[in-house]
């Protein structure tokens, strides 16, 4: 492996960076791990393309968008499927919970909390209902303990700290109802280096 020097610049929270942190401590690669205050964002936003983080810098030349991200580091360390069909299967899964994403933009536009709830509610029941209803069945179909062939990939990584973020945060006792959805998420917690991380992290609300 080539030895690269690397930056990941966030906000000071787990959130879309956190796939990429769990990515460099599975691969015991070194990286500077930026954490940007809110109140100092402004003061960095034109550093970075597209004005947005994460952004990832490699050897000074920087990338964005989370899931060029995620697939450029995924690739680099073995995390992004054994050949070229598990390689789209990650790139479809990546895909389809950005569409998640997506569709909930509107609760972060919700004036206040009664009505972010609202709205919250009517995309559980409209979207991510029917969303883990068939990833649920995806991930029962591989018959692996993973979403994609027989081995970790990113895009379990990914929805781990999505799910978790939907447990703890956006949308509590919606991932329970998954059963099978719920026991992964415990244990791909508990593999060795994704335990150490979330062990020794920053603890943050997010």
């Amino acid at each position: 492996m080539v030895n690269h020097s690397y930056k990941l610049y966030y906000f000071n929270m787990r959130g879309r960076a956190e796939p990429a942190r769990f990515l460099f401590h599975l691969a015991g690669v070194p990286y500077e791990d930026v954490r940007i205050e809110r109140e100092d964002w402004p003061n960095h936003k034109e550093e970075m393309p597209w004005g947005q983080v994460p952004a990832l810098e490699v050897d000074g030349k920087k990338l964005a968008q989370s899931a060029a991200i995620y697939q450029y580091l995924a690739k680099q360390f073995g995390y992004n499927g054994k050949n070229d069909w598990e390689t789209a299967q990650v790139q479809e899964l990546l895909g389809s919970i950005d569409d998640i994403f997506s569709a909930m933009r509107p609760v972060f536009m919700a004036q206040d909390e009664a009505e972010k709830k609202k709205v919250m509610e009517k995309i559980v029941a409209d979207t991510v209902i029917p969303y883990l209803t068939r990833l649920q069945k995806r991930f029962e179909a591989n018959g692996t303990n993973y979403f994609v062939g027989n081995s970790l990939t990113v895009a379990d990584l990914v929805f781990m700290v999505t799910f978790a973020s939907f447990k703890d945060r956006f949308a509590p006792g919606v991932i329970e109802k998954f059963p099978k959805l719920d026991a992964f998420v415990a244990k791909v917690s508990q593999e060795p280096k994704i335990k150490e991380w979330i062990e020794k992290r920053p603890k943050t609300d997010m």
